[in-house]
């Protein structure tokens, strides 16, 4: 009897399960710190040469600082802040040097006596004399 050719076939094979990729929710971004609306005086920020002057000038009248150092220049002066009555300020940063410095009421009448120096980073405070108007 002829024997019958019998061709197997070949066993299925299970594909494995593919999963997708996982994926991971981005981290939320973070947000910007932001400014202030003012600037607050930290140590971080330098250190200022402050220079102040105690006079009260009057009405109407200015003190005006002039010098070397600083961005002052003795042929015009700078209108200093009139933080009080009786208080004019200043300043710029420490890394200008040390100043030397005068007060000219009104941009005009030269205060009375030497120059002042202010040293780098220091604050300071003077009471300027000028001449009766």
């Amino acid at each position: 009897m002829p024997t019958k050719s019998t061709t197997t076939k070949p066993a299925a094979t299970k594909k494995a399960a593919v999963k997708s990729p996982v994926t991971i929710p981005a981290s939320p971004a973070k947000k910007a710190p932001t400014k202030p609306a003012f600037k607050p005086v930290a140590k971080s920020a330098g250190k200022k040469t402050v220079i102040v002057a105690k006079i009260d000038v009057g009405w109407g009248n200015s003190i005006y600082l002039r010098g070397i150092g600083g961005g002052l220049s003795w042929d015009v002066g700078v209108l200093m802040d009139n933080a009080k009555k009786d208080e004019w300020t200043w300043s710029c940063p420490a890394s200008d040097g040390p100043i030397t410095y005068k007060f000219v009421r009104n941009d005009a009448h030269w205060a009375l006596g030497p120059d002042h120096i202010a040293a780098p980073g220091e604050t300071a405070m003077t009471t300027p004399q000028f001449p009766a108007w």
